[in-house]
């Protein structure tokens, strides 16, 4: 296509947007509402994930023994759990030194309290391995390893907590994938009537292009920047919007919600919208050129 019919085409797709606004609109509009669910949800999940791996980072087990474990045996089960390959790390963690962490925890701001315990250690049974692993993959495995050692009485393991952010993190992919097909499909629905109605207002300009010999191509060109143009327009709007919203979410946690922070570490912008732009302007585009291509294919016999 020449420059000067690919001008005429980028004319005529704008013109034919403007004549029939009200279409355009309802086409742009669902397509901003697809997209900006679609920025949502993906949002949502790759916050979700990095939340969930960084919570799988810092998931550790706890391995309690038997009052009567000789130093010696405590010592020989330690060497046995850093020898699993499973596992990253194995320390050994005393009852003082466990008290130690409860009492600056929950006894900061009570010295008197935390006095009237004198020398005794309300823990004092609480020697422990902690133990990380190098995949949470394996944490059901190696639980069970653990609790099947000799001398071992307790083994504190969060899987259950793992299991149902895993879980929560299913249902959301698929309840986000499907609401986000429902919306592309109307999406496609909506740009293909916008061109339709545009075929129509045009039939006779088309008529007298056929018979003086125009060709397909530069025909079908002003139908294709229509769509492509609806398309492009509904992705950038949601995009620019969901920029502000989620820079407006990110100080809100940061300085208002500043308890939260501590769990609740949302990925930067920058890191969010690397992924959401490009996806969401393939997207926008490419609807609205299938919407405009298949319309023209089935309306349009040039």
């Amino acid at each position: 296509m020449s420059f000067k019919a690919f001008s005429y085409s980028v004319k005529q797709g704008l013109l034919s947007i403007r004549r029939n606004r009200m279409f355009s609109l309802a086409s742009i509009g669902t397509m901003m509402a697809c997209l900006f669910m679609l920025g949502v949800f993906l949002s949502i999940l790759i916050n979700f994930n990095h939340i969930v791996s960084s919570a799988e980072s810092t998931v550790t087990i706890s391995v309690y023994f038997n009052s009567d474990v000789t130093p010696e045996r405590i010592a020989e089960i330690g060497r046995d759990i850093s020898a699993r390959k499973e596992v990253a790390s194995a320390k050994y963690k005393s009852a003082d030194d466990a008290w130690a962490e409860f009492a600056k925890e929950y006894y900061a701001d009570d010295e008197d309290l935390l006095a009237s315990f004198g020398e005794d250690n309300p823990l004092g049974d609480s020697d422990s391995y902690v133990v990380t692993l190098k995949s949470i993959r394996d944490q059901e495995t190696i639980t069970k390893y653990l609790q099947a050692i000799t001398g071992v009485r307790y083994v504190n393991s969060p899987q259950a907590t793992m299991e149902s952010l895993n879980k929560l993190n299913r249902i959301i992919s698929v309840a986000s994938i499907s609401l986000i097909v429902i919306l592309l499909l109307v999406s496609i629905f909506l740009i293909s009537n916008t061109v339709v109605v545009a075929i129509s207002v045009r039939r006779e300009e088309i008529a007298i292009m056929r018979l003086i010999g125009a060709t397909s191509q530069f025909i079908r060109g002003p139908f294709i920047v229509e769509g492509v143009v609806i398309g492009f327009t509904g992705a950038v709007i949601p995009l620019l919007l969901l920029f502000g919203l989620y820079q407006l979410l990110l100080h809100l946690v940061e300085n208002d919600l500043a308890t939260m922070a501590s769990w609740l570490q949302l990925m930067s912008a920058g890191h969010i919208f690397a992924y959401l732009v490009p996806i969401c302007l393939v997207l926008g585009i490419g609807i609205g050129l299938l919407g405009s291509l298949f319309t023209v294919r089935k309306h349009l016999q040039v």
